[in-house]
């Protein structure tokens, strides 16, 4: 996942390593996700909506990098609307309250 990550941009992630999507669990050897330390993500359709107006490279680099890659590399199928059973957003990241 690093590849990824850095070929988007090399200086902030040139030090990626587990803890950077794990957090602290990646020291101890517990990798539970969702890493309520990454960024909260909205529940609804307007919510995601308005942030891919807001982060339109971000959003388009998880959803077609980041999660077909992740979905792929455990060997789940990807989250769709059609499958929401899929390996999708919350896997990683937490819903806002």
């Amino acid at each position: 996942m690093k590849e990824l990550f850095v070929a988007v941009d090399a200086k902030h992630y040139a030090k990626m390593n587990c803890a950077t999507c794990h957090g602290d669990g990646a020291s101890n050897g517990k990798f539970k996700m969702p890493n309520p330390k990454l960024p909260k993500l909205p529940t609804d359709e307007a919510g995601f909506k308005k942030l891919a107006a807001e982060k339109p490279a971000v959003m388009e680099f998880m959803a077609k990098k980041v999660k077909p890659e992740m979905a792929a590399l455990l060997g789940l199928p990807e989250w769709t609307p059609e499958n929401q059973t899929g390996f999708g957003c919350y896997e990683c990241h937490t819903k806002v309250k």
